[in-house]
């Protein structure tokens, strides 16, 4: 009888752990969702806020005139999170479209905090609109944007908390919306979930923007909530069959994950594969495309790769993934990349990958079977992937011995040094699409693509600009002394392998 005890106290022991790690899986998960529509919605705020910004600052009216007191209310009416815009000089407000001219204007307080693109960002009290009340202000320039303190108002329950705010160029984070929170910036930006003394909190930041979030859950108000899952699973623990039952729920739960999904798409070849052309900027010629994964899952809804990539590099599968793209690449394109011809396909290839001579044996024979030259074939690596020095260095060296084109993408988000890119044996860099705003417009004269180009025409590299999506932007680089390539939406989004072959003869 005690064995039977003992037992059956150790099988109850062991339900109520198991089953407090499945429910704070199946919260994190919840968490996650949470998050992505939260990011989704902060993205929307800093686009509209951005675009207000920039629209007044351009104006080449005078300030604070009937005129543009008009336009301002007109703004705020067509907006959905602007709620007052106002003018700034000398470090004093001189007007506001529900205020208009100020009698005496108001001084402003210096911004909490500053984005790597020059955002001045902070909360401020409406004492003149509305005293007692805080509102999120952004600035650029002469112009501020009031922001609409009641925009995220949603919440899935009672118990679930948010953050929503922007981080700078640093480890600083200012949250403008929902509860403090004691991350910083290099947490959120790392976007797993964490457990912050007793506070489940799931972090996830836009590469494109300087905006980040995290969705919180106490997991005391968790353990309250779920208490009678608990306590069954308790009670089944202790009888014979229930390490059995919490067995296949795990299954059942790990099937369902997104991990699981991943894993079984990658296994049906279920993935899909875009392609967004890359075109030269002097004469507008399509010269190549670059590969690009998507992932719809079983419910018919795409997956982002910013999720399902770094789940696929963390369980490894990331090699899979990429040789799923080189076969498409390969099936697609096969006959035009084995022709004589300039056109050449880019993939992305992770870190892990980076110097697995058993990833190359792969890559080549996939090549091989298809008759595709290796330079016909460029391999992507993000600048953050080439952080381990030493495997960076031979592993780009190998690529090139082999023949392929190696470029560097996202340039400008890490932190390569003049000397240390000089050892990275590459043909190219791609400067991300967050430099590309400012192209065409007077901010480009502090921007950083002028001394990236000048940086890759030093070290004789190509350069491509990543995110061109207005003509203003492709005259601008027209005009620059070097040869540039783009791709972006002015020259074609990312489409089928029909469409690009079918761009590919028009060109011909």
């Amino acid at each position: 009888m005690a064995t039977i005890a003992g037992f059956a106290l150790a099988g109850a022991l062991l339900a109520a752990c198991v089953s407090w790690q499945v429910v704070i899986h199946i919260a994190e998960q919840r968490l996650g969702g949470y998050a992505t529509m939260l990011l989704e919605r902060a993205r929307e705020l800093d686009d509209e806020s951005r675009q207000t910004l920039d629209t007044f600052n351009r104006q080449p009216q005078a300030r604070c005139t009937d005129r543009e007191f008009e336009q301002m209310r007109e703004a705020v009416y067509r907006t959905y999170f602007v709620k007052d815009i106002g003018r700034v000089e000398n470090g004093q407000l001189r007007c506001t479209a529900s205020l208009f001219r100020l009698p005496v204007p108001t001084a402003v307080e210096r911004p909490q905090l500053v984005t790597r693109d020059g955002l001045q960002v902070a909360t401020m009290e409406l004492q003149l609109l509305a005293s007692g009340s805080r509102a999120p202000v952004l600035a650029l320039g002469d112009t501020r944007v009031i922001l609409d303190p009641l925009a995220f108002r949603l919440r899935p329950a009672p118990d679930i908390g948010f953050t929503i705010g922007y981080v700078d160029d640093g480890d600083r984070f200012l949250p403008l919306y929902g509860a403090a929170t004691p991350l910083d910036a290099s947490m959120l930006r790392a976007g797993r979930p964490l457990d912050r003394d007793g506070v489940l909190v799931y972090p996830m930041c836009a590469p494109e923007h300087a905006v980040c979030v995290a969705s919180t859950q106490s997991k005391a108000a968790l353990s309250d909530s779920q208490w009678p899952l608990l306590l069954v699973c308790t009670v089944l623990g202790a009888g014979a069959g229930a390490a059995v039952g919490l067995a296949l729920l795990l299954a059942h739960l790990r099937r369902h994950s997104l991990e699981g999904r991943l894993l079984r798409a990658i296994d049906q070849d279920a993935l899909d594969v875009e392609y967004q052309p890359v075109v030269r900027i002097s004469d507008g010629a399509l010269v190549g495309a670059e590969a690009l994964v998507r992932w719809r899952d079983h419910d018919g809804r795409m997956v982002s790769p910013v999720r399902f990539i770094p789940i696929a590099e963390e369980n490894g599968s990331i090699g899979r993934i990429t040789q799923l793209v080189l076969r498409r690449v390969a099936a697609d394109f096969g006959g035009v990349l084995a022709a004589p011809g300039e056109f050449r396909i880019n993939v992305n290839i992770s870190a892990a990958d980076l110097d697995n001579s058993r990833f190359h044996a792969g890559m080549a024979q996939i090549l091989d079977s298809v008759g595709i030259a290796r330079d016909r074939i460029g391999i992507e690596l993000t600048e953050h992937s080439t952080t381990a020095r030493d495997i960076a260095v031979s592993g780009t060296k190998r690529l090139r011995e082999l023949g392929h084109h190696v470029y560097i993408d996202d340039f400008g988000t890490g932190y390569s040094s003049l000397a240390y890119l000089a050892e990275l044996d590459v043909h190219a860099l791609k400067i991300d699409r967050s430099f590309t705003r400012t192209i065409g417009t007077d901010a480009v004269k502090v921007s950083l693509v002028p001394q990236i180009i000048d940086l890759a025409r030093t070290l004789g590299l190509q350069v491509v600009i990543e995110g061109v999506e207005t003509e203003a932007q492709r005259d601008w680089l027209r005009a620059v002394d070097y040869p540039l390539y783009a791709q972006g939406w002015l020259f074609g989004r990312p489409m089928a392998a029909a469409e690009l072959r079918a761009l590919l003869d028009a060109q011909r």
